[in-house]
């Protein structure tokens, strides 16, 4: 799992590094684009509302001028003075003045109406269709208006068509969407006094100029100083407020007079599909070369990755202490290459290293336990002999000649058998001359007894690690009083061996035998009476590792002297 895990992180990163980058690119591509296109249709908006201006400009300028000549013309002035003898004069008025606004509108088909209304109501009106005179009602509202236009002269007031409502005869002004221009004649600073002349500009003349502007679902209109919509080019919308939609671009343009404004709503689901098919086609460059990039990179790693991957094995190797390692292939990567043959050599050399130190630890140990096995002999030896000499000195008989024979048995194999190790049968039979010697010091005031299963007599055994435990019987647990009784006990369980040498004692020292345990675990040897016991800790410290231990305890008026060791 290990070998995958980092190949397969060093792909992810590869390749989450390259999702990212090309996510960027997208999102960067998008942004611009989009930025520009917003850019690009508000310029193509501005220039075209220009033009837009100048030809609504030329429409108002026109008409303003055909009022002007009609207000030069002496019909104006008898129509607003009432200059007329009776009805019949009146009659013939009107429809001079008719005739005159037909000429008007046959020259201007900008106009969808043109008309003059004097204070009191008294119109004449001519339309594209009709023609009519009477008299118009006027309300509050429209006189305001009025008198806007009489502040005003001699500009006029233009407001949208609707303001005329159902006003009788004036109201033909209005029957198609048109824009009003409004201007008194300047007779009277009343209104109700003065008479007026009323252009209707139409407002599809007025869509003209500027529905060039509208292209991919857009919408343009043309709002008066109010925010109301006097011109669009969607159905449904005159006469309203300007209210922005939502999802759409809004491109504004103050007009120079009138205090108009041009707008252009530009939907963006529209001119997102011109980002979105550029989008779409970045994104597929980008995705290709990112696979190319992904190919080439995976290539890339699994040449660059492989020397890794062989330096990671054999360091894994190393790690299971396998110092058999092989040296790689070369892959021409000159740093790794020479890295993994620098491991490689370096193991060889620690494996070397490691082999001559076994070796002489080895040699070492085999040393330290000749040592340790000879120095048993001058010890056990000089007590022996020491037996023999005061049994020479106190009696005269055939025992001594007994107890050379047993001397003899005794240090037989120590001189002859260098091995470690061999049977208990051994061992027994080397602690039965043992004990004989020493039975023959202390005649009927020793007790020995052996326990052990007949089944363990082939069993593999350290040489002379009994004897020195029944030694320290003698030195430190004799009594004075009683007689000594010694009981060895040999089990084994589970592969280890579990052996009790217990003797009693007239008086059992506990702070001694604390002290004797913590020398037995740290090793120090205090004096002579120590050293058998501490040859047998390290004995078998040698030849079972920490699987061993030598300990005393105290049970009553006994000394339990316990040897564990696993085999």
């Amino acid at each position: 799992m290990k070998r995958l895990n980092w190949k397969i992180k060093l792909v992810i990163t590869i390749i989450s590094a390259i999702s990212l980058v090309v996510v960027i690119l997208y999102m960067v591509t998008y942004l611009f684009f989009s930025s520009q296109l917003r850019r690009n249709d508000e310029k193509i908006a501005q220039i075209n509302f220009r033009q837009a201006e100048e030809n609504l400009e030329q429409i108002i300028k026109l008409g303003i001028r055909d009022a002007n000549r009609y207000d030069m013309d002496m019909l104006a002035w008898n129509f607003g003075n009432g200059e007329y003898a009776d009805d019949a004069g009146r009659t013939a008025l009107n429809r001079k003045m008719i005739l005159r606004f037909e000429e008007i509108l046959a020259i201007n088909p900008n106009l969808s109406a043109v008309a003059q209304m004097n204070g009191n109501g008294q119109t004449v009106i001519s339309t594209v269709n009709k023609n009519r005179s009477g008299m118009t009602v006027v309300p509050d509202e429209f006189r305001e208006i009025l008198q806007e236009s009489t502040q005003s002269y001699p500009a006029f007031q233009w407001v949208p068509g609707n303001v005329l409502g159902d006003r009788e005869i004036l109201c033909k002004a209005a029957e198609e969407p048109a824009v009003l221009g409004i201007r008194s004649i300047g007779k009277s600073d009343r209104a109700e006094e003065d008479s007026y002349i009323i252009l209707g500009i139409s407002e599809e003349r007025i869509r003209r100029c500027y529905e060039s502007v509208v292209y991919n679902g857009s919408s343009a209109m043309l709002l008066d100083e109010q925010g109301q919509i006097i011109s669009s080019t969607r159905e449904g919308q005159l006469y309203r407020t300007f209210e922005p939609e939502k999802d759409c671009q809004i491109v504004v343009y103050p007009l120079s007079y009138n205090n108009w404004t041009l707008v252009n709503m530009i939907p963006v689901k529209n001119y997102q599909k011109d980002i979105r098919t550029f989008r779409n086609f970045s994104l597929a460059i980008i995705l290709t070369a990112a696979l190319c990039v992904i190919f080439i990179a995976v290539i890339w790693s699994k040449r660059y990755t492989a020397p890794i991957q062989s330096l990671m094995d054999n360091m894994e190797k190393v790690g299971k202490e396998q110092l058999d390692i092989a040296l790689p292939e070369k892959t021409g990567l000159s740093e790794l290459d020479n890295l993994n043959e620098e491991f490689c050599h370096t193991v060889r050399r620690l494996k070397s290293y490691i082999s001559d130190l076994q070796q002489a630890e080895k040699d070492k140990a085999a040393e330290e336990l000749k040592a340790l096995q000879y120095q048993i002999n001058p010890h056990f030896l000089y007590n022996s002999l020491n037996s023999i000499r005061w049994m020479a000195m106190m009696t005269n008989n055939g025992k001594i000649a007994d107890s050379i024979v047993m001397l003899t048995k005794i240090i037989t194999p120590v001189f002859r058998n260098p091995s470690l190790t061999w049977k208990i049968r051994d061992e027994l039979e080397f602690l039965d001359n043992y004990i004989g010697m020493m039975l023959l010091r202390y005649a009927g005031n020793l007790q020995y007894r052996m326990e052990c299963g007949e089944d363990l007599y082939d069993e593999v055994f350290p040489r002379f690690v009994l004897q020195p435990v029944i030694e320290n019987c003698f030195v430190h647990c004799r009594t004075k009083t009683d007689g000594m009784e010694i009981r060895v006990k040999i089990r084994k369980e589970e592969g280890s061996f579990r052996i009790e040498v217990r003797n009693t004692a007239e008086q059992v020292d506990e702070e001694r035998l604390a002290q004797v345990n913590e020398q037995l675990s740290s090793r120090r040897e205090s004096g002579k009476e120590d050293v058998g016991l501490i040859n047998v800790v390290k004995r078998l410290s040698y030849l079972y590792g920490e699987n061993s231990s030598v300990k005393l305890r105290a049970e009553g008026k006994e000394v339990v002297g316990e040897i564990i060791f696993s085999v």
